[in-house]
């Protein structure tokens, strides 16, 4: 395997991370050690590339300027590794991946099982965020292809459908709300919901459905706020409040009857998942993976009702 200026290396963690700490935990080195690879390098280039603020770091000029060189190498690293793999009949190299809750937890380990024990030499990083996350990390060339399921915003982004998928909303089965037969759309405004964080594209297309249904969020009664799926399931089955989640998600505990499908007259949202990566030629180990993920997707199917 191709080996990279492990200062370089540390270097480029850390500007990813800002943080000593974090990035020794990814390097599985100490933090001493990264301590030292930064000081040593910028001995070397006789400027300093952070500086403490508060309990963080920023990056100098110096440091932003270092950045964007160290993207390129990382990034032609990778790629040249890749390509000395196929001269010996190998895939090599490390994927890193973003991927949105959803996709994240209940598509994606079942996709890259799958991947890596078709290419048993590729090393794969999984990072799970919300939407913007993912566009973000890939604006900063963090991860090397994505998964989304919120609504394409970013122009500097290409995004291909993959999958359909049901918002549904849920709550436990013995809600108030089942005392009626028939429930209706203005039910749902004396209702509290529980809504994912500031970012997610589970939001997006949730607020956005109930305002083409003349219903604001703002008339929801909304104190809690969560970032993982599995926090919302366990809140929904302990409260009275309804939560809103992918089919995905909720497909277990609808079976076992933990949770219980609200299921309202003339009211469904819908919404497509997405493989998103920046314009222009994908190419390494980001390609072949989009390459085996179009071939393979129907094997996810499975996963919806």
């Amino acid at each position: 395997m191709l080996e990279i200026n492990f200062r370089i290396k540390v270097f480029y963690v850390v500007a990813k991370e800002l943080s000593f700490t974090k990035a020794a935990r990814e390097l599985f080195i100490s933090q001493p050690a990264v301590s030292k690879h930064i000081q040593e390098l910028e001995t070397s280039i006789g400027q300093a590339l952070f500086l403490r603020k508060g309990k963080g770091l920023v990056l100098t000029e110096a440091g932003h300027t270092l950045l964007d060189s160290a993207k390129v190498i990382m990034k032609e690293y990778a790629l040249a590794d890749y390509r000395l793999g196929l001269l010996r009949d190998q895939v090599v190299g490390q994927l890193i991946v973003g991927a949105s809750t959803t996709l994240a937890q209940y598509i994606m380990p079942k996709l890259i099982a799958g991947f890596v024990k078709e290419y048993p030499d590729v090393r794969i990083k999984l990072f799970n965020g919300n939407t913007a996350d993912v566009d973000r990390w890939l604006n900063d060339k963090r991860i090397g292809i994505g998964f989304v399921e919120g609504l394409p915003e970013d122009s500097s982004l290409k995004y291909s459908k993959l999958w359909d998928d049901s918002l549904v909303p849920v709550a436990r089965p013995d809600h108030p709300i089942f005392k009626d037969a028939t429930i209706k759309l203005d039910d749902l405004r004396r209702q509290e919901f529980i809504f994912r964080e500031q970012g997610s594209g589970t939001n997006d297309i949730v607020f956005q459905r109930f305002k083409q249904f003349g219903i604001e969020i703002k008339e929801l009664l909304n104190r809690v706020q969560m970032s993982s799926s599995e926090s919302i399931k366990r809140y929904v089955e302990l409260s009275d409040c309804i939560g809103i989640m992918s089919i995905h998600a909720v497909k277990d505990e609808l079976e076992r009857k933990d949770l219980r499908l609200v299921e309202v007259e003339g009211f469904s949202i819908h919404r497509h998942l997405y493989m998103v990566h920046l314009h222009g030629e994908v190419s390494g180990l980001p390609k072949l993976f989009m390459r085996y993920v179009e071939k393979n997707k129907s094997a996810c199917d499975n996963y919806m009702l």
